[in-house]
């Protein structure tokens, strides 16, 4: 445990390797998409590790933690998810004036695009964007923690800016 606390990669790899099925199963099971499921489990991860980690005591209670951070992260999301298919069955609401409303439709469109592009994306790539964008590490630390280079982070991470550039401006 003191060697996951010191975020030692190897003690998070092997971690890694033993809970991280897991977490994926768990999220699968409660999001029912797959790509969802992926990044869910990705998050979920990062913050066990950058987060809450210091929390566990004992490491006989890592999975129970896991699973527990998993359950209410999927619930969250789902509740999430459902608030915001019930606003799209919904007329567009009137905030001050129909520009208004017309730039959140305008945005909710985009997001979707978005969300369609970021599909389309490998693993890995979805994971180092989350990991740049998302919890704001270097493409050094991004290196480390995936256990490749520093260079090949960052050239996955420009293919993938540009993969998305290109899939937005493309007609949807």
């Amino acid at each position: 445990m003191s060697r996951l606390r010191a975020r030692e990669p190897r003690a998070q790899e092997e971690i890694r390797r033993r809970l991280f099925p897991r977490v994926q199963a768990v999220c699968l099971a409660m999001l029912k998409e797959s790509v969802r499921a992926e990044d869910a489990a990705e998050d979920i991860w990062m913050d066990f590790l950058f987060v809450h980690v210091d929390k566990v005591r004992k490491e006989s209670a890592v999975g129970a933690y896991l699973r527990t951070l998993t359950v209410r992260h999927c619930l969250r999301l789902r509740k999430w998810q459902q608030r915001h298919q019930e606003l799209d069955r919904q007329a567009p609401l009137v905030v001050g004036s129909e520009d208004d409303t017309l730039a959140e439709v305008e945005k909710r469109r985009l997001f979707i695009r978005l969300q369609a592009c970021l599909a389309k994306l490998s693993g890995k790539a979805r994971r180092i964007l989350r990991l740049r964008f998302c919890h704001d590490m270097t493409q050094l630390n991004i290196g480390q923690d995936l256990g490749v280079s520093k260079q090949y982070a960052g050239r996955v991470l420009a293919k993938s800016v540009e993969s998305l550039r290109r899939c937005m401006e493309d007609e949807p």
